[in-house]
């Protein structure tokens, strides 16, 4: 017989699981975002976005305080198979870049999602 979890490890988990998906990131396309406030994003790389890639050579991000359009170029990727363009699901100015990143593009492969953020905008 299976031993049985108390009322209050059972609350426990619902309430962990209910937090992780209220919490979790949403997916445009090969692009992840998470706000941070109300006006401030975290725009990423999937998953999925990363299975795409072979050898990163390159990332060409927009510049800090460039102001971006939905659509627009938000990431260029240069790996063996040539360029690949990551457009922005929304409009914003640029706060913060992942310098990490930049210095080592390689390593987009081999991280986690939450580590391929690319940058933080400020929402329109």
């Amino acid at each position: 017989m299976a031993k049985q979890e108390s009322a209050w490890k059972q609350m426990i988990h619902f309430y962990r699981h209910d937090y992780e998906e209220q919490h979790a990131p949403m997916l445009y396309g090969d692009v992840w975002l998470k706000t941070k406030s109300h006006d401030r994003l975290l725009l990423g790389l999937s998953d999925q976005g990363q299975h795409n890639l072979g050898v990163v050579h390159q990332l060409d991000l927009p510049t800090k305080g460039q102001h971006l359009v939905a659509g627009d170029p938000l990431v260029t990727i240069t790996d063996d198979q040539g360029a690949h363009l990551v457009s922005t699901p929304f409009s914003g100015t640029v706060q913060k870049l992942n310098k990490d990143l930049q210095a080592a593009p390689q390593s987009l492969i081999n991280n986690k999602q939450t580590d391929n953020w690319l940058v933080q905008l400020k929402a329109d």
